[in-house]
């Protein structure tokens, strides 16, 4: 059998490192922000332009591909070239929009979204045992947690957990909601800051988030409605399970 018959082009073995790389990348865990994977995908591009540009002989493989369609080529091959040429364009496009179109984001300086807290506070967060590890999160628990969700948060957070809830369009300044299943939120923060950053909201605070406080009266610590914004502590916990659960992220320890 001719070995050669089976060799990818050099362009297509290139496009399937590329994506190749980025799946993994992505799908990785724990979870990477998207901004180290944009950083990685850079390395690997200047890798392949490196690899390519090394030798001429490549330099023409590489070139040819496209410019030269020679007579009584395969099907396989003709393909390969015609499937590259439309998806290389439409990915480069799509990235520039995302990049160039208009965003509503406030300067991060102003509105940070994941304010510093001090350690003594931090401190004071006793997580209940029956939180504190993620292998022993009971799933009637979590199932609690995603009613309460559901019923209080979704509407800005979004049934996803994506930050694209109805009431979300309505959030330009301060902050949107977050998007949990990005990975620079949640999975970047522990237990005991995501309480304290659900438990003192934001609208009455310095970074000026749209978030309510979800904690119940001081007068009546353990009053709680569905849709109240009164959570009790044990109901602010299996949210926090839920969000967890749901994205399939692990809380920073």
């Amino acid at each position: 059998m001719n070995s050669g018959a089976l060799r990818l082009p050099l362009p297509t073995r290139a496009f399937l490192v590329l994506a190749g790389i980025f799946l993994l990348l992505k799908l990785l865990r724990p979870v990477i922000p998207g901004s180290v994977i944009v950083l990685y995908m850079g390395f690997v591009i200047a890798g392949i332009v490196i690899h390519v540009t090394l030798r001429d002989e490549r330099m023409r493989e590489f070139a040819d591909f496209f410019i030269i369609e020679p007579a009584g080529e395969p099907l396989a091959m003709r393909i390969q070239r015609w499937g590259l040429l439309a998806v290389i364009p439409l990915l480069i496009g799509w990235s520039v929009y995302d990049a160039l179109r208009p965003t509503y984001a406030p300067p991060v300086e102003i509105f940070q979204r994941h304010p510093t807290v001090g350690e003594e506070i931090l401190g004071s967060i006793k997580v209940p045992g029956w939180a504190a590890e993620p292998a022993k999160w009971s799933p009637d628990a979590i199932a609690q947690g995603k009613v309460l969700y559901e019923a209080n948060c979704a509407v800005c957070h979004g049934e996803k957990l994506d930050g694209q809830g109805p009431a979300a369009e309505g959030f330009r300044h301060p902050i949107r909601p977050a998007n949990f299943q990005d990975a620079g939120t949640i999975a970047q923060l522990t237990l005991p800051y995501v309480y304290w950053r659900l438990t003192t909201g934001g609208i009455q605070n310095q970074f000026n988030s749209a978030m309510p406080r979800w904690t119940t009266p001081a007068d009546d610590p353990e009053a709680s409605t569905l849709h109240s914004h009164d959570l009790t502590t044990d109901e602010a916990w299996k949210v926090i399970m839920y969000l967890y659960r749901a994205t399939g992220n692990e809380p920073r320890k």
